[in-house]
């Protein structure tokens, strides 16, 4: 039996903000270690921007025998142990983790909300209307620009066209 045959997948539990460093520990010592990231739109300086973040944070996935690594895994700097459940570390299914390399382009998992829906009720995210809450009308020119009905103070309301990006649903 070689090596790969022997080996499992494991989830590996790091210290927070460490999955890059331990990533990149664990990939000399084992056959294969894989953190997938997820693009998403983080608050950044009062904006929303887009940043690539560890899809599971303080989590990455190492396949290995773990006979033979299990001292290299669990005394590496920055890792905190092994998903475990009774003292023995818990396999992951090949299955899982392929499924999430599959969603992936180049290791980065991007999730597309739902499209919003005509008379749902967002709140602006960014510009000077940020906090207003206001009611979805429809999509410009594909997904990119949408028109949103801002309340008056009167019957009427006021019509804007923003990024898509600049709205939210209400909570």
């Amino acid at each position: 039996m070689t090596q790969v045959e022997a080996s499992h997948w494991y989830l590996v539990r790091t210290k927070p903000g460490k999955e890059r460093w331990v990533r990149d520990q664990l990939s000399v010592a084992l056959p294969e270690v894989f953190l997938p990231f997820l693009r998403a739109r983080m608050p950044r300086w009062g904006k929303f921007g887009w940043s690539v973040v560890p899809l599971f944070p303080s989590y990455l996935f190492a396949r290995c025998d773990l006979r033979g690594s299990y001292f290299n895994i669990k005394y590496s700097s920055g890792v905190s142990g092994l998903v475990s459940a009774g003292g023995e570390p818990l396999t992951v299914a090949p299955e899982i983790v392929e499924g999430i390399r599959e969603r992936a382009v180049d290791g980065v998992v991007e999730i597309h909300g739902r499209p919003f829906a005509p008379g749902e009720r967002v709140t602006v995210t960014e510009g000077p209307f940020c906090g207003v809450q206001a009611i979805f009308e429809r999509y410009l020119s594909g997904e990119q620009r949408i028109a949103i009905l801002l309340s008056a103070a009167g019957p009427t309301c006021l019509r804007m066209v923003l990024a898509s990006t600049s709205v939210a649903r209400e909570a």
